[in-house]
């Protein structure tokens, strides 16, 4: 039996490779989307389910293969699609090797595509891939101290703006309104160790966001990756449309050296003590 399940399992992380989400991009240049999928047991039947996770190019964006900075950060969409139920029913397995294998792969049921227009008014939809082209910056990485060096007996504090970002495009002539929110912040500090958190952090002396490095080192950075969730409006409507799937922005603060204080006791001293 944990045969079976582990077989099953495996056709279901396979398959999910052969099944691209409709609506995402088919650019040679770029990397394809990733694919995850698995699969939940009900009481009446299982219930499919999967994300596509994709690099966005950006207007402007560093060259391919470079770190990402501030004024161009890396941006990634992800965008979950959901399978319907699938009933539970007898499996014919057609006399195969694996049958639970070949249960598995006819029993995957991929979404429906949209309904064909039927007239009157146009819908005006926006996917978190189309919402992804349109952030321009990350959430920015202020970091105290500012300078080339940094004292590794001393609090590394940061933080950055966990202000909601807007931007507006224009969809089937219509303008629309694309909010971002930043709810989630995961700091990699360079030494091999990260952070994250829902606090944006603050300046000193009220800093929440802080980091201790225990070893001299040369030409660190740190890089924040802000994930974003997002909205959307028609200009001058009230209501805003949830957007599924959540956007991330990678980005890098100017290097910097961690040095250690080491104090000296010279004759000067000495004599300024009276000895």
């Amino acid at each position: 039996m944990m045969m079976k399940l582990r077989t099953a399992v495996t056709a279901i992380a396979l398959t999910s490779f052969l099944i691209a989400p409709a609506g995402w991009a088919d650019n040679s240049d770029q990397a394809p989307p990733k694919l995850q999928m698995g699969a939940r047991n009900g009481g009446d039947g299982a219930q499919f389910y999967g994300e596509a996770t994709e690099q966005i190019p950006q207007e402007g964006a560093s060259e391919p293969g470079a770190p990402p900075s501030q004024e161009h950060p890396d941006v990634t969409a992800s965008e979950p699609s959901m399978w319907d139920e699938k009933p539970h029913q007898k499996c014919t397995d057609n006399g195969d090797e694996h049958p639970e294998i070949h249960c598995v792969n006819n029993g995957l049921l991929q979404p429906s595509g949209p309904e064909e227009p039927t007239g009157g008014p146009r819908t005006i939809t926006i996917t978190t891939r189309q919402a992804a082209t349109l952030i321009a910056q990350g959430s920015g990485i202020t970091r105290q101290p500012p300078g080339p060096k940094v004292i590794i007996s001393k609090a590394f504090i940061v933080y950055t703006d966990p202000t909601p970002r807007y931007q507006t495009t224009t969809i089937l002539d219509t303008a629309i309104d694309v909010e971002f929110t930043p709810i989630s912040y995961t700091w990699n500090w360079g030494d091999g160790t990260t952070t994250t958190t829902t606090d944006p952090g603050a300046p000193y002396p009220n800093h929440t966001v802080t980091h201790h490095y225990k070893h001299t080192d040369k030409n660190i950075t740190t890089t924040l990756t802000t994930t974003w969730t997002t909205r959307y409006r028609p200009t001058g409507h009230t209501n805003w449309h949830t957007i599924e799937g959540t956007i991330t922005t990678t980005e890098t603060s100017t290097p910097y050296d961690l040095v250690r204080i080491v104090t000296y006791l010279t004759d000067d001293a000495e004599e300024a003590q009276g000895h």
